[in-house]
């Protein structure tokens, strides 16, 4: 009778026994995974996989440890992992907000589109025209105003970015119009690209970077 219940004991423990519970091996894993893979779905058996081969390329040694303990190290180690890429993802996405809010503030002081693109060439040399037409749309008189104007084609793709700086006063709810110009260079794909598009195909973005106002203070 007692034979039996011992029998019977062993038996229900073996049963009840995990493969996770194995101590860990190089020598028996190869074998232990195949059982393992029966036993864990396909996110624990990455998330084991990958944690086995991590702490041996950082030569951290698992021998003694069981497969669950592996396990929940993987876990813990993807938790921090998910908690610093969301740490960072709030982060890009707070300082997406305030540059947006700062170019916001900018282009309610300022703006500067473009109504016409041209090109001419003079003693061998060779330009791309611009005509300008800058508003100052503040209550302030404005001194000199530094940004980009970015030539874009209909998909949104750049096309060529000209860094803009006009230092010439521009009374409070004064529009200017302003010519400039920029070098050329037949063999640079850009400049080829921007000469060769009529401006209705262009999508021109002004991208301010500071303001500086004739009674000192400075917008940037």
């Amino acid at each position: 009778m007692k034979k039996g219940i011992f029998i019977l004991l062993v038996a229900v423990i073996t049963a009840c026994s995990s493969p996770l519970d194995r101590i860990y091996t190089e020598e028996s894993s190869k074998e232990d995974f195949k059982v393992l893979s029966k036993e864990l779905d396909s996110s624990d058996k990455k998330l084991l996989i990958g944690t086995v081969m991590r702490k041996a390329f950082q030569q951290e040694s698992i021998e003694g440890m069981t497969y669950r303990e592996i396990l929940e190290e993987g876990k813990e180690w993807k938790r921090k992992q998910e908690e610093k890429e969301a740490e960072q993802k709030a982060m890009a996405e707070k300082a997406a907000r305030e540059e947006a809010e700062r170019i916001e503030r900018l282009q309610n002081a300022v703006m500067v589109s473009c109504f016409d693109k041209g090109f001419y060439e003079a003693q061998y040399e060779e330009f791309l025209t611009y005509g300008f037409a800058i508003k100052n749309k503040s209550d302030k008189d404005i001194r000199a105003v530094k940004g980009a104007v970015v030539f874009n084609d209909v998909f949104d793709e750049e096309i060529y970015s000209l860094n803009l700086t006009y230092d010439q006063p521009i009374k409070s709810g004064e529009q200017i119009k302003w010519n400039a110009q920029s070098d050329y260079n037949q063999f640079t794909d850009e400049h080829q690209r921007l000469k060769n598009k009529e401006l209705k195909d262009i999508k021109v973005v002004w991208k301010p970077e500071k303001v500086i106002f004739t009674d000192g203070t400075t917008l940037e």
